[in-house]
């Protein structure tokens, strides 16, 4: 019975030792240029091995199912390329020490989040997003997951400004934009 009792136990130990290395895979990504504006580019994250960028993704997992969501949220960016990125556009998220904003701001509604880094209203690096059917995205596990993506982003970036590894010029993001976040 003893050696019963220990072999489940250490089979729970191993579990959560896999469980733990899963939940700590290092993921290497690209930030891309989408497109490149006067006012605002637009660029996105892209995972080596998948196909498309996050906001692609988002694109195309949402367009059939919440076609005029999509068409408003991409509305809402062909305005923010002509005229800015002012904070007017966008909702908060996050937490106050990063850049992660959510389209669309508080002035609209659709049922769909897709979330963001502003960076120095002038590059906007498009995540990816879901379905909001809660208060706030923490209860959510898919918008908090995409949430956290853009934080690790962002603390990657913040950390490669700060040693000039990367730098803002205008609407252009220059320098090494690939990078190794923790998933």
């Amino acid at each position: 019975m003893l050696i019963s009792g220990a072999f489940v136990w250490g089979n729970q130990l191993f579990c959560l030792f896999l469980q733990q290395i899963l939940n700590n895979m290092e993921r290497n990504l690209l930030i891309e240029l989408l497109e490149d504006g006067e006012k605002v580019s637009l660029y996105s994250p892209h995972f080596e091995g998948e196909e498309y960028s996050e906001f692609e993704k988002f694109l195309l997992t949402y367009k059939d199912t919440y076609p005029e969501d999509v068409r408003q949220l991409v509305y809402r960016l062909d305005i923010i390329k002509r005229d800015g990125a002012r904070d007017m556009h966008f909702r908060y998220e996050g937490t106050r020490r990063d850049r992660v904003m959510a389209l669309p701001s508080h002035l609209e509604t659709t049922s769909l989040r897709l979330y963001l880094l502003n960076i120095q209203a002038k590059i906007l690096i498009l995540g990816n997003g879901g379905l909001k059917k809660t208060a706030t995205y923490e209860e959510d596990k898919n918008l908090h997951r995409q949430v956290r993506t853009l934080q690790k982003i962002d603390i990657e970036i913040k950390q490669r400004e700060k040693e000039k590894v990367i730098i803002v010029k205008g609407t252009e993001l220059l320098g090494e934009l690939s990078f190794t976040i923790d998933d």
